[in-house]
């Protein structure tokens, strides 16, 4: 039996560096972002657990940073934000069918999943985290970006966006002025190229009037004068 002993030995070793491998593999990763909480789960942040008007706001300290679930999104710190109209309407329950089938369009949920709902559409801060896709951000850029109405919003200190729904802040904005641009901005340009069909082959000559406007829903829009 003595001829079998370093076959023993040798089985034995590789049993215990297998397990420490797999120690090693499973041993959870630790996520580096700056917060200004004591933990590094919550964050504070302005939601509502219900629809309806001012009252139903709620400021609490206890919202969970959010995380990346897909390869090109970004996690972006929020130095400034800005309430919308929209904002104002999905607060009473504006369009909460529509976005929750956005939300979950497998309808996997039950009514009032949504909730705590963060709103605000329009962002300025710092890039934080990038997804394994993200190519043209990094930690640390000054950003600016509008998120869409169904997902969780701008009003809280940490906020995750699609990589086609934010770019470079511009350098000659502070993030009070960049806050209030983004949303606003996207609106007013798809009014004008798809209402008053400008684009960049026949916009030549044509002006903007404010005299004459478009309603549609909760917007006005001003009309295309050829």
């Amino acid at each position: 039996m003595e001829f079998l002993k370093p076959y023993v030995l040798r089985r034995n070793a590789c049993t215990a560096v297998c397990f420490w491998r797999s120690r090693v593999v499973q041993k959870p990763s630790v996520r580096r972002i700056s917060t200004t909480s004591p933990r590094s789960t919550i964050m504070p942040a302005w939601v509502i657990d219900k629809y309806g008007k001012n009252e139903v706001l709620r400021f609490t300290q206890n919202m969970m940073i959010p995380i990346i679930h897909y390869p090109n999104e970004v996690i972006v710190k929020v130095h400034a934000a800005s309430v919308n109209p929209i904002d104002v309407n999905m607060r009473s329950g504006y369009g909460a069918t529509a976005l929750n089938m956005k939300r979950d369009p497998l309808h996997m949920k039950i009514k009032g999943e949504e909730f705590p709902l963060t709103l605000g559409r329009d962002v300025s801060g710092v890039v934080m985290e990038c997804g394994l896709d993200v190519k043209y951000f990094k930690p640390g850029d000054e950003v600016w970006a509008a998120v869409p109405p169904w997902k969780q919003g701008t009003l809280s200190e940490f906020v995750v966006v699609s990589g086609n729904e934010v770019s470079h802040k511009p350098k000659s904005l502070t993030h009070t002025q960049a806050a209030s641009l983004p949303y606003v901005a996207l609106t007013a340009w798809s009014a004008i190229n798809k209402v008053g069909g400008l684009n960049d082959k026949n916009c030549a000559g044509k002006r903007i009037s404010g005299k004459e406007s478009i309603i549609a829903g909760h917007f006005s829009w001003p009309v295309v004068h050829i």
